[in-house]
């Protein structure tokens, strides 16, 4: 991973912003937002998660939560 880049397969710590019924809004320690689908914690816990997709015009991902 270099600077805020970040590609497919990357395992990240993220920290959760917003809980929705479909997802978690996650950003990274270098503040890229990101969704995770699925899933349930709390606002404010830090997670393990791998990149799926990098978004870099619009500089977000989507991950899924490591086991």
């Amino acid at each position: 991973m270099t600077g805020t880049l970040l590609n497919a397969g990357d395992e990240i710590d993220v920290v959760v912003t917003s809980a929705k019924p479909f997802g978690l809004f996650v950003e990274s320690d270098s503040g890229v937002p990101g969704l995770v689908r699925g899933g349930d914690a709390a606002v404010g816990a830090t997670l393990r998660v791998r990149v799926i997709e990098f978004d870099t015009a619009e500089r977000r991902f989507s991950a899924t939560l490591v086991d």
